[in-house]
């Protein structure tokens, strides 16, 4: 049993190895890229496209995600994902270096193609938990996994700022593709059925099929239901966050680089003390509550930000205020997600964890991209604090009306009723 556990630690260590070399590089160059168009265009709007780009092919790709990771073998799907991103990578190092970055073209096909890359690792790796790790290690990983993405968005703008005065972009795309084929290796030694793998077998029906049947599902449960139709409508008005505070602080506040990095890594720090505090505590009762009071909590920081933005504030009390604002936020994303994934990782079966996790995660995204062209326009026509106000009473609002007309318990952590499981 001690040997057991032992495996299951060194494949906890193994996950966040692949993670940590797949996910640094990759985060420096979309800083990178966010910065210099921010720079060279001076407009939310040409901001905004590159951030939607990420939701609009997580859509497309919806009916084949999750059933391509239930159908076929993680450990191949996630090594292709990453030679497209390496592959994508190589062209657009040699296309900017020969034409530069001021065709914004290129740089968009090649979000594109990190985005579909992401899609298959995130949706394959999530699926993968129940069985790459015990039990009794899955909060841990899944605290640990949110830990490393904080420290990781800690050091992309502090190392972006750094690369971005130092070497040229081609030549950073060159030391991600370092890091992209260390991420492979890693992934390579990764045991993907650690746990129960006989029971994973590999269902054969068509891609179609399978992702009709991970729509049955989902809309059997109203929980289900509910949690992805309330991530819907809070991603839409974090389009504010997004486009907002990036917009503030360069074109508003006008904070200079180095200032703008360090407030973007103070809300991963945020997120690292969360993750740590998760990662030690016992696992939370009622996860879908917690969740509730949380996104509460989110709602009343847009309003203060909003409230305090009004004031003509000086460049210290300015920084101050948006370094409070992003490490609270960064604590509040980690409370937020780590209970609900864990939930609901225990609840799914594992035959149905791709499909129904790239439903969630995807169908949560699916206003995202309207959320993100909304306030990118917004942002620049009109006053932040106006926009940041409303933006918090209408997460409230939502927060406080959904859970009454999908009539849910949020202290049942029961996924299926008896009578929902008979439909």
């Amino acid at each position: 049993m001690e040997d057991h556990a032992k495996q299951s630690q060194q494949q906890v260590f193994k996950f966040l190895l692949s993670m940590l070399t797949g996910n640094l590089g990759s985060s420096i160059l979309t800083f990178i890229i966010g910065l210099l168009i921010l720079k060279s265009t001076d407009s939310a709007i040409q901001f905004g496209i590159s951030q939607v780009i990420g939701p609009l092919v997580a859509l497309l790709l919806l009916p084949f995600t999750g059933s391509m990771i239930d159908k076929f073998d993680k450990k191949k799907v996630l090594i292709a994902a990453q030679f497209l991103s390496i592959g994508s990578l190589a062209v657009y190092s040699i296309l900017i270096y020969f034409q530069g970055f001021d065709n914004l073209i290129y740089t968009y096909v090649l979000l594109i193609f990190l985005k579909i890359s992401d899609q298959f690792l995130t949706t394959g790796f999530t699926a993968a938990i129940i069985t790459m790790v015990i039990e009794e290690h899955i909060q841990k990983l899944k605290s640990f996994q949110q830990m490393l993405s904080a420290f990781i968005m800690i050091l992309s703008p502090l190392l972006g700022v750094m690369f971005v005065n130092l070497i040229p972009l081609y030549s950073f795309v060159l030391i991600e593709i370092g890091l992209e084929i260390i991420a492979v290796l890693a992934i390579y030694w990764i045991n993907f059925q650690f746990i129960d793998a006989a029971s994973t077998d590999k269902p054969p029906e068509g891609i179609l099929l399978m992702f009709k049947k991970g729509l049955s599902f989902v809309g059997k449960s109203k929980k289900l239901i509910f949690t992805l139709f309330f991530s819907m409508m809070i991603n839409f008005l974090f389009g504010a966050i997004n486009v907002g505070i990036p917009f503030v602080q360069i074109n508003v506040l006008h904070f200079p680089t180095h200032i703008y990095g360090i407030t973007e890594a103070i809300l991963s720090i945020g997120m690292i003390l969360a993750g740590l505090v998760l990662s030690i505590r016992k696992a939370i009762k009622h996860p879908l509550l917690s969740t509730w009071w949380m996104l509460n909590m989110f709602g009343l920081l847009f309003i203060l930000l909003g409230v305090f933005l009004s004031f003509q504030l000086d460049r210290f009390y300015a920084i101050l205020l948006i370094s409070s604002f992003n490490f609270l936020i960064g604590a509040v994303i980690t409370w937020t997600n780590v209970p609900l994934t864990i939930w609901m990782t225990k609840e799914i079966p594992i035959q149905l964890q791709g499909r129904t996790f790239h439903l969630l995660n995807t169908g949560g995204q699916l206003l995202a991209p309207l959320g993100i062209l909304l306030f990118s326009v917004l942002f620049d026509f009109y006053a932040s604090f106006i926009i940041f106000i409303i933006a918090g009473i209408c997460i409230l609002l939502i927060t406080i009306i959904y859970p009454a007309i999908f009539k849910i318990d949020l202290r049942d952590t029961t996924l299926l009723t008896e009578k929902e499981k008979t439909r």
